[in-house]
């Protein structure tokens, strides 16, 4: 069993993001896995104003909003799940922010410490997820995280419940 975190970066709460992430947990808890799911349009996160703060005091952002609670599930889970519409390319600004604001988190636990697994799972009206593929690539092989998988485009329900349904 594994803690999965999914960070939700869709503004619309019912959407094609949001059919992707229930066909995922779906598969996810029938493998006895536990997923908590935070909706990051909802919530009040800032931008990482890069003051470097947080390199030198241990990991703590000086930033007060709910980059605290995204921390504390971070902390919490062993796999963190990404999911996002497509804007201009890449996921939204919501969900960018948040993975700027885990540098501190990085700092926090250690580079090695912060040791994840991770998946994709994106939205589009078109099919060029090229940019989006290569900034998640560059960030989980910075990472050194294990990628359980990808799943690309509205409609692929049974792709998602069955990445979710293999992580163990």
């Amino acid at each position: 069993m594994k803690r999965i975190l999914i960070l939700n970066g869709s503004p619309r709460k019912n959407g094609k993001t949001a059919s992707l992430i229930k066909a995922f947990t779906e598969g996810a808890e029938t493998s006895g896995n536990e997923v908590r799911n935070l909706y990051i349009s909802e919530m009040d996160i800032k931008g990482c104003i890069a003051c470097e703060a947080c390199s030198q005091n241990g990991g703590n952002c000086i930033q007060k909003d709910d980059m605290i609670q995204v921390n504390e599930a971070v902390e919490w889970a062993e796999v963190i799940v990404f999911a996002s519409p497509m804007y201009w390319g890449i996921i939204t600004g919501q969900l960018k922010i948040v993975i700027d604001r885990l540098y501190a988190e990085c700092n926090k636990l250690g580079w090695k410490g912060f040791n994840k697994e991770t998946a994709l799972i994106m939205t589009a009206r078109g099919d060029y997820y090229q940019q989006s593929l290569d900034f998640y690539s560059i960030f989980t092989d910075m990472m050194k995280w294990k990628n359980w998988g990808t799943v690309l485009g509205a409609g692929k329900e049974k792709e998602a419940y069955a990445i979710g349904a293999s992580i163990n």
